[in-house]
């Protein structure tokens, strides 16, 4: 199936081919130029970009003529080599097909000419298997001649049954694609089999008491027993290509739109969320799994294990953080703890009392009484510390001693 995106750059305005429409052969075009090796971004010299950049397609030629585009299940007549005999396929999920690319014949229609270039498996058929597809590219150019008439499978025309033995053929060759692990290859055939699905009945009938259609609320339960097995496996496609978000979010559409118990959907869900780091959900959804289904604790408590490893990991890199932090933003000089000298014991005494006028306003000389006004007060602490080289907290600490007496006694005589 087309992604949005992909969608979005491939249909062109037009209508779908109904019954009544012949099998038309293109007009044999003229011979084409050479064309330049496409580049790896979509523009009007490069033309599409598919299958984030492993398939490419730039159009040749464009027909006159107006007609139905190439869509799911449609029989088209097609040459890869100008002046071949025509080749039939059916086009089953936009598959590759020989030489053909399913997803370059998208948005194509009668008469339309490209070039193609493809790399890793989306440049290989079904039927193909190669060693090491890494690196791996192929070009050719494709040609749409016929198109055969009421062969293309609209989902909203079909019925029920129509779509959901349409969904099951995909899903089936999406399990072998998985079998033989051509993760991109299943992914497709279970992204189109899942669309087929996305289109409900309306159940309610609109009649007091909530009476609901009996019919549609059947077909929709189908529908959804259909749709399950299929997300279930295209979000195990994602996870083996880590793709963990996109992976949790189908699991997020089994639990959450066909069934809030499914055992396999909760604990990939929690697989997916220990990799995102949402260890408490993932803890939930492991756990439920495993008290629906007992036979799974052994694969729970691994990964259970999983989580506590990363859990650890992530407690030590918030104390690595906090200390860092202490260290350089929230500590400075005065943090540091110093050692007391001898002329430490001689420094004015912060814990002063209420009775103790003389440590509050030390006397000046034998005899005479102290400062008796605030200003003087602070001003003697302050000559007293100075003398004394007593440190920043020593010093704050004998003014808050001063301003809590003066607070509980008033002013000074």
């Amino acid at each position: 199936m087309l992604s949005g995106d992909d969608l979005q750059r491939l249909l062109e305005t037009g209508g779908d081919v109904t019954e009544e429409a012949p099998v038309v052969e293109a007009e044999k075009a003229p011979a084409e130029p050479a064309v330049a090796p496409l580049a790896g971004e979509a523009s009007e010299e490069t033309g599409t970009v598919l299958c984030d950049g492993a398939v490419r397609m730039r159009s040749l030629k464009r027909s006159p003529e107006r007609g139905g585009r190439i869509g799911d299940g449609c029989s088209i007549g097609y040459r890869t080599q100008e002046g071949d005999p025509l080749e039939e396929e059916a086009v089953t999920a936009f598959n590759e097909a020989k030489k053909l690319s399913g997803r370059s014949c998208a948005g194509m229609q009668v008469g339309d000419v490209a070039e193609v270039v493809a790399t890793g498996e989306h440049a290989l058929a079904d039927e193909e298997t190669v060693a090491d597809v890494e690196g791996l590219e192929r070009r050719w150019r494709f040609e749409v001649a016929t198109v055969a008439a009421g062969t293309c499978l609209d989902k909203f025309r079909l019925s029920v049954d129509e779509r959901i033995a349409a969904a099951d053929r995909l899903r089936e060759r999406g399990n072998q694609m998985l079998k033989q692990g051509r993760l991109l290859r299943a992914g497709d055939y279970y992204e189109r089999g899942s669309s087929f699905m996305d289109v409900i009945e309306a159940e309610d009938m609109g009649m007091p008491g909530g009476k609901k259609d009996a019919k549609a609320v059947a077909n929709n339960r189908r529908i959804r027993e259909c749709q399950k097995p299929i997300l279930l496996n295209w979000a195990l496609v994602l996870m083996r290509r880590k793709r963990w978000s996109e992976a949790e979010r189908k699991c997020a559409e089994v639990i959450l739109d066909i069934d809030s118990s499914c055992v396999k959907a909760l604990f990939r869900r929690g697989q997916c969320q220990i990799q995102l780091g949402s260890l408490e959900d993932a803890k939930k959804d492991l756990q439920k799994a495993r008290d629906l289904d007992a036979s799974i604790a052994d694969d729970v408590e691994k990964e259970l294990v999983k989580l506590k490893r990363q859990q650890k990991a992530l407690d030590q890199q918030d104390r690595g953080w906090a200390q860092k932090a202490l260290k350089k933003g929230l500590a400075d000089e005065r943090s540091k703890p110093k050692q007391p000298t001898a002329q430490d014991e001689d420094d004015i005494d912060c814990k002063v009392k209420d009775s103790s006028k003389t440590r509050l306003m030390p006397e000046t000389s034998a005899g005479t009484a102290g400062p008796v006004s605030h200003k003087e007060v602070l001003a003697a602490q302050e000559k007293a510390a100075a003398e004394a080289g007593v440190d920043d907290i020593t010093y704050a600490r004998q003014r808050e001693a001063i301003y809590n007496q003066l607070l509980m006694g008033g002013r000074p005589e």
